[in-house]
């Protein structure tokens, strides 16, 4: 039933069934400290994205530098580490590449600048480790050795660490050689403008098992132990990864699609960022990153990745707030979270439990940042009021990316069935119709019954509305849905 006649001047333009990216906040770039703040502008502009990009990577890349060494406390027993997992979502040709090998960089040159400066110290390590083992065999097959004499000399090889050549990042990598990594290196930074990697763990080479143990574990450092009959033991006392991915959006829809996934806790434990695209009004020619800038940067990472290093596996550090912020951040944990994880999280209450957990986390980071910054060690300094300031700023920003993921990804078959109805209503031309008509356009349905609730969303959304005339119930289709 088509007529022409449907007067716009009645209607009202009808909510979104889904939550709107275009309403998102901007990245409050100005809550990162002037070396990352600097650095993320001058990727947005070079490469024409928006600076929710750029700043997403950096902060989660930097965490690395932290993980393992520091730690930020809210409370003597609540601590969070210093390491982030992001996932940045963009269309193909929204330069997620060339954004994110300017983040990387710095990681890699340092690395083989580190492996180069002591490589003849790590080659002295291992070839002392391989003396001290050739002599524990020539003693174990020796009848004059007392078993005694063994055992020690065997607890002195174990008390002596074995220098490795460092890497810092990883990109496609399995669960299982993930392992290795994180066994010669404590830590490790996953950072790629791909996020092909999800496939590994969700069971690529496992006849489609997922494998997130690890992914889970390296989140919060938890101990990790691999047993296999014919391999020796693998023990990781405390693992951390810290993710900087980027993909395009159809792999979070697979993220949510799989029950692995969203019930382990592991789609919980990802700061998303929808980043606004800017194509159509993208120009060719661009200012590269000020040399500056991209200095600064540089020295930064290399700076907090010396340190890091220094520190060769000790315990990790405590960080402590001021007794002001201290205060505050309980306030607002009893006010402005704990009350409101059923209506600021209703979307993702999984992702709201964590909440206050990733403020911590922000807090520790930026705190960490600033003080190297200022060429001091984080520790020496309590976190101040205005960082965990920043910190809420930067974390309400990844609380509006997450409402939307979920919103978007993780609607239920109602708002489904309610799309599947709009979509045939606009295909057919449709501007009034009735039951009869619209369960014979609409074949996924059995009866009328079962579009009660998508039809009852559409009138609610003021996408249609109910009229009774005659011959019964008339649906009348918004010209504004258009």
């Amino acid at each position: 039933m088509n007529l022409n006649e449907n007067s716009h001047s009645l209607w009202n333009v009808p909510k979104p069934l889904r939550s709107d990216k275009s309403s998102l906040p901007p990245f409050p770039i100005s809550c990162l400290p002037i070396v990352p703040q600097a650095m993320a502008v001058g990727i947005a502009e070079s490469t024409s994205t928006d600076v929710a990009m750029a700043g997403t990577a950096i902060l989660s890349a930097l965490s690395h530098c932290f993980s393992g060494v520091y730690r930020m406390e809210g409370k003597p027993d609540h601590t969070e580490p210093i390491t982030l997992y992001s996932l940045t979502l963009a269309e193909p040709s929204e330069r997620k590449s060339p954004v994110m090998k300017l983040v990387k960089e710095p990681f890699v040159t340092f690395s083989n600048d580190y492996n180069n400066s002591n490589r003849e110290q790590i080659y002295l390590s291992q070839e002392k480790r391989n003396k001290m083992s050739a002599e524990i065999e020539r003693m174990e097959k020796s009848e004059d050795i007392s078993a005694e004499e063994i055992a020690k000399k065997k607890a002195e090889l174990d008390e002596k660490p074995c220098a490795c050549f460092k890497r810092v990042c990883v990109d496609d990598v399995t669960p299982e050689a993930l392992v290795g990594l994180l066994q010669d290196n404590d830590t490790m930074l996953m950072i790629s403008a791909e996020a092909g990697v999800f496939k590994n763990f969700g069971g690529r080479y496992c006849n489609g098992i997922p494998n997130l143990d690890l992914f889970l574990k390296c989140w919060g450092g938890e101990s990790y132990q691999k047993d296999r009959c014919n391999a020796s033991p693998i023990y990781l006392n405390r693992p951390y990864l810290s993710i900087c991915l980027c993909g395009q959006p159809y792999i979070l829809g697979e993220l949510f699609a799989n029950q692995v996934f969203r019930a382990s806790g592991m789609i919980a434990r990802f700061l998303y960022c929808f980043p606004k695209s800017n194509v159509g009004s993208r120009k060719y020619e661009t200012e590269m990153v000020n040399d500056k800038f991209t200095e600064s940067y540089n020295r930064l990472v290399y700076s907090a990745l010396n340190i890091k290093y220094s520190k060769n596996n000790a315990e990790e550090v405590i960080l402590h707030f001021t007794a002001e912020a201290k205060a505050e951040f309980a306030k607002y944990y009893d006010t402005a979270i704990e009350p409101k994880l059923l209506i600021d999280f209703a979307e993702c209450q999984d992702w709201g439990g964590k909440y206050h957990g990733l403020i911590l986390r922000l807090c520790g980071l930026l705190h960490c940042i600033k003080a190297v910054q200022d060429n001091v060690p984080p520790e020496s300094r309590v976190v101040e009021l205005l960082t965990l300031g920043q910190a809420i700023d930067i974390a309400d920003y990844y609380k509006q990316q997450a409402r939307y993921a979920y919103g978007v990804m993780g609607a239920d078959s109602v708002t489904e069935d309610a799309e599947y109805i709009l979509n045939k209503l606009k295909a057919n031309g449709v501007v009034k119709t009735n039951s009869r008509e619209l369960l014979r356009m609409c074949r996924k349905f059995r009866n009328v019954t079962q579009m009660s609730e998508p039809l009852q969303l559409l009138t609610d959304s003021g996408y249609i509305r109910q009229i009774s005339d005659s011959g019964g119930l008339i649906y009348e289709v918004n010209p504004l849905s258009a």
